[in-house]
């Protein structure tokens, strides 16, 4: 069984012209100024491959040829697949899938208090067991760190308790390429083996160049990736005014051409690998100076963008929905969530992440993440459009009720009454039904939802024996990563 997401493109503002000279200007910019590389490498892959590369100078200059037969090359269609099949999601350019959270945070915001606090691996296993259990989150990422462990091995012990923890795909970080092979480790003995995770990936790795144009040592792990057949999801970040240019077609520009030289480099590694690409541009408040997630600007470049040339070269692409800015879940956060959910899905992002995000990335929150989901229902419903035929008319039916009639008991009303939408936590009672059950705000019922789902709640577990080899793999990559004192 594979899930097919809605596929909806509906929202353009860019014209083929527009798109073709922002891709004419990321191959100027990487055929003349390059990339910089930390990475030998790197360097010497590209090197190989033709393109012009100072070694002294860590520099790539890409000719356009190459970078052109490169995108030909990237796969345009795959299984991301999770360890219960049940949850499979099928990756293609203009299918929409919702996400749980990012990278890791700071900081949490504690459900049972309402205080900020750091985060501990406790922290990442309650949020996959969420993740696992909330219906409209179609793959997890992490709203929370595994900071109570040694900060050498923090993405390894994260991923454990994500594999343990949720029965759906699973796309997140591990930087480096030593980091990298530890988890494909624990990965290949979920499945059976590394010729099976080949076949059937349960993860994708997320992988950040850094703006402007720079390839540093963590990017390594695009190349073990390709090796092992794993789905390489991008991220490449400019900052309008600080590492790209102000404006949103310049900064994109800017991470356009990253993306596209990490598109390059993965198909020279291994032709025909499957790469969720994005190319985002951020913006900076300019009162505070806080690189801000809720922005009609980033609406703009994290969706609009981003999905329309992720269309342009026909690849799948990962995008921004419930990250916010609010630092509590308040109406400030529903009305920051829903601009950035709703724009991304219309446009046709396909995999919209960071829900459950507070303060710009630097807290993660159970309860928003409930409220995004709710939210997300919503524009799951709104994006499926409206369905003219016969039956949907039912003329007939209007027809036999005539005047002054009513639908309720008809079995046409019946049939199709689950179609509609039907809150979970967002309330719809009556003034009077709402203030006889307390008055409560969608915080307040949301950290019910919380606390319900994480009380009743437990995704399939994995077999003891696999459980015992992850915790093995964990000790080892302790034993050689973690420097003594």
């Amino acid at each position: 069984m594979v899930i097919r997401g809605p596929k909806c493109q509906v929202l353009k503002f860019l014209n083929k012209n527009e798109l073709t000279s922002i891709h004419n200007a990321s191959l100027e910019i990487l055929e003349n100024t390059g990339m910089h590389s930390e990475s030998e490498l790197i360097l010497k892959i590209f090197n190989d491959a033709g393109a012009n590369v100072d070694f002294k100078g860590k520099r790539i200059r890409i000719p356009s040829y190459l970078i052109e037969e490169c995108i030909k090359k990237s796969k345009k269609q795959f299984i991301l697949h999770g360890r219960n099949p049940k949850y499979s999601i099928l990756i293609e350019n203009g299918r929409v899938y919702f996400g749980m959270g990012g990278t890791p945070v700071p900081y949490v915001r504690d459900w049972r208090t309402g205080e900020f606090r750091r985060p501990s691996k406790t922290d990442v296993m309650e949020m996959a067991k969420l993740g696992n259990a909330l219906r409209n989150m179609s793959f997890i990422m992490n709203i929370a760190g595994a900071f109570d462990v040694p900060y050498e091995v923090e993405y390894i012990h994260e991923f454990e308790a994500l594999f343990n923890n949720t029965e759906k795909p699973i796309i997140y970080s591990a930087p480096f390429a030593k980091c990298t092979r530890y988890v494909i480790r624990m990965a290949s003995e979920i499945v059976g083996g590394e010729d099976e995770l080949r076949r059937n990936p349960i993860l994708s790795i997320y992988s950040e160049t850094v703006s402007p144009l720079k390839f540093t040592l963590e990017n390594e792990n695009m190349i073990e990736c390709a090796r092992a057949g794993i789905p390489v999801t991008l991220g490449p970040a400019t900052i309008l005014g600080a590492t790209g240019p102000i404006t949103p077609a310049g900064a994109v520009a800017v991470s356009n051409a990253e993306a596209l030289a990490s598109i390059t480099l993965i198909q020279l590694v291994k032709p025909n690998s499957p790469v969720i690409y994005a190319a985002w541009g951020v913006v900076m408040d300019q009162k505070t100076g806080t690189a801000t997630y809720a922005s009609p600007e980033n609406a703009l470049t994290f969706g609009v963008l981003n999905g329309q040339l992720a269309e342009f070269y026909n690849l799948p692409c990962f995008g921004l929905g419930g990250a916010i800015d609010s630092k509590v879940p308040d109406a400030q956060a529903g009305c920051e969530a829903t601009m950035l959910l709703l724009i991304s899905a219309l446009v046709g992002v396909t995999l919209i992440h960071d829900c459950g995000y507070l303060a710009s990335g630097s807290a993660g929150s159970l309860e928003m993440a409930v409220i995004c989901d709710e939210i997300i229902e919503n524009v799951l419903n709104i994006i499926k459009g409206v369905t003219v035929n016969d039956e949907t008319l039912a003329i007939d039916i209007i027809k036999s009720v005539g005047p002054h009639g009513h639908f309720f008991s008809q079995k046409h009303t019946l049939k199709h009454l689950r179609e509609l939408y039907t809150a979970q936590i967002f309330d719809k009672s009556k003034l009077e039904a709402w203030m006889r059950k307390g008055r409560k705000d969608i915080g307040e019922r949301a950290r019910e939802a919380v606390r319900k789902i994480l009380a009743e709640h437990e995704p399939t577990p994995l077999p003891l024996d696999i459980k015992r080899k992850l915790e093995e793999i964990v000790k080892e990559a302790e034993r050689e990563m973690v420097k003594s004192s």
